[in-house]
């Protein structure tokens, strides 16, 4: 509240014009200096020369950045609510770095402050001024007549004609800011953000809802659950999440933990009878994110702690989001409520990577390598190799790049063939058991075009049988170690011929028929995730 103990500096001198700060116990008008309050420190209008900045001219004034954040607000909370909530909003006055900002009531003033879907004026303000100063929000009748007068009567049309002064010189240097501002968090979480993370069709979906997630907008669920094998991005979605709102909202409005540290802190609250840090670092937080969800359900006690603060953070208005590897409805611990309640809010699964962005993997990580070891030269032909022979995880395409160059150029020894093979058949083995057969493709296939698995083998030719045919060779060379021969035996006992000009036909197709690429996606995906894969050990 500003008033005569609180409000020296921001007092305003006679005529209008800013003076050093004055105090006492008679009044604002009393000549005695305020205690605390350095002398000859005046309060500046926004649209002062200098107000604003540093000393350094280039740098925006006020107004300038007022406008930027009122701009940033209206796009990321939406026109509609960003007049019922920031539009009443006015910039009075600068002063020993902090700002103050009117709004019409002491209402309007503790829903500002909280903020809306975890933007506040301090977090939005802090991206777009380079001295991050801090922002102070005042109803308009606990401030003082002559520090409100301050304010201009056009302090909009101000701001505005001030956005619209901005060159784009001012603009570079905002966006400047807001990366550096990123940056910090971006090394803290092991440089795992959403502009680093590689999409394709196995993850868009998870990936949009993350990033809307990061900008503060409404995913239209208050509990969101992503699902999927390990390794394909649960946890660099995540942590990019926490990234960008932390930097944008500050570290108190989102919270990352894993299943294991959620454990560890509640029992260790529990041996001590107090787990109020856990309940308040849970409950303060706009965005929960839990990871590997799946190991607090095998904990009756943990799961019942974790829901109490699912449901309070919900009930104010927040959002929790899960990662785990399985569908919700496979998680045999959960009880009906608990089910209900995370199936009633947005589950998305992220697949296996698919051909094309198993390649864009390959690529950037030989690419990372290179920029530090520019003797590690990867060629596009070992990248298909890779990406052919690996269909398997972000993580594990990732591991064979780094097995080549460990065994190689870290060595002394130049990149060849034979070691990119090499750490193909290390990371084979790793995955051996999620290897499908020849069998199971073909059953598979056979069932997703609706043919027989006799049809597969025969001598005929119609196109009906053909083409699944193809299909399935296709496959057959791409998600197992079989040879050429190998793989024509187990389809009629056709020749290898065959079964090479099958495999570059259709990759041929794949690259000129996005359909069709996406039609051979979820066939692959079928493949994978069918249950013969684990069970023959």
């Amino acid at each position: 509240m500003i008033n005569r103990q609180n409000s020296a500096k921001f007092v305003a001198g006679a005529g209008g014009r800013p003076q050093g700060p004055k105090a006492s116990t008679g009044g604002l008008n009393s000549t005695s200096q305020a205690p605390g309050v350095p002398a000859g420190v005046a309060p500046r209008r926004p649209s002062e020369p200098g107000a604003g900045l540093s000393g350094g001219g280039d740098e925006p004034g006020l107004h300038a950045i007022w406008a930027l954040v009122r701009e940033e607000l209206r796009r990321d909370v939406g026109a509609a609510r960003f007049d019922n909530w920031f539009s009443g909003l006015d910039l009075v006055a600068e002063v020993e770095g902090e700002v103050l900002i009117a709004a019409k009531s002491e209402l309007d003033r503790d829903r500002v402050e909280r903020g809306i879907n975890g933007y506040t004026i301090q977090g939005v303000w802090n991206r777009m001024d380079p001295r991050r100063r801090i922002v102070t929000i005042e109803a308009r009748e606990r401030i003082p007549s002559d520090i409100l007068a301050l304010a201009e009567p056009q302090a909009q049309a101000a701001a505005e004609a001030a956005l619209a002064e901005i060159d784009e010189q001012d603009m570079e240097a905002c966006d400047i800011l807001a990366a550096a501002a990123l940056a910090p968090h971006a090394q803290s979480y092991g440089l795992q953000t959403l502009d680093n993370f590689m999409v394709g069709e196995s993850n868009r979906i998870a990936f949009g809802l993350a990033r809307r997630l990061a900008v503060g907008a409404s995913v239209s669920a208050s509990v969101v659950t992503l699902f999927g094998p390990h390794g394909v991005g649960k946890t660099h979605l995540m942590r990019g999440v926490q990234s960008m709102l932390a930097a944008r909202n500050g570290e108190n409005s989102v919270i990352y933990m894993s299943a294991e540290d959620f454990m560890l802190t509640y029992v260790d609250g529990v041996k001590k009878k107090d787990t109020s840090d856990l309940r308040t670092s849970f409950r303060r937080a706009r965005v929960v994110l839990l990871d590997d969800f799946q190991f607090i359900c095998s904990k009756p006690g943990t799961l019942v702690e974790f829901f109490s603060h699912l449901r309070a953070v919900v009930a104010s208005g927040g959002v929790v989001v899960l990662a785990c590897d399985k569908t919700p409805s496979a998680l045999e611990q959960l009880d009906e409520r608990m089910r209900d309640e995370i199936q009633g809010g947005v589950v998305v699964k992220l697949d296996l990577p698919e051909r094309s962005l198993r390649r864009e993997i390959v690529r950037a990580k030989a690419d990372e390598v290179h920029a530090e070891n520019a003797e590690f030269i990867f060629p596009d032909e070992w990248v298909d190799l890779v990406a052919d022979k690996l269909p398997s995880s972000g993580r594990v395409l990732s591991g064979a790049v780094r097995n080549a160059f460990v065994g190689t150029v870290m060595v002394g020894e130049p990149l060849s063939r034979a070691a990119v093979d090499k750490a193909i058949q290390i990371a084979q083995g790793a995955q051996a058991t999620n290897r499908p057969k020849i069998d199971t493709i073909k059953d598979v296939t056979a069932k997703a075009y609706g043919v027989s698995k006799a049809d597969l083998e025969s001598p005929c030719r119609k196109r009906q049988f053909a083409q699944p045919r193809q299909f399935a060779m296709y496959m057959c060379r791409q998600l197992t170690t079989c040879s050429y021969p190998q793989i024509g035996r187990m389809f009629g006992d056709r020749d290898h011929t065959t079964v090479l000009f099958a495999f570059r036909k259709i990759s041929r197709m794949v690259e000129a028929e996005p359909p069709l690429a996406e039609e051979l996606r979820q066939l692959e995906q079928k493949i994978l995730t069918d249950p013969r894969n684990n069970a023959s050990k």
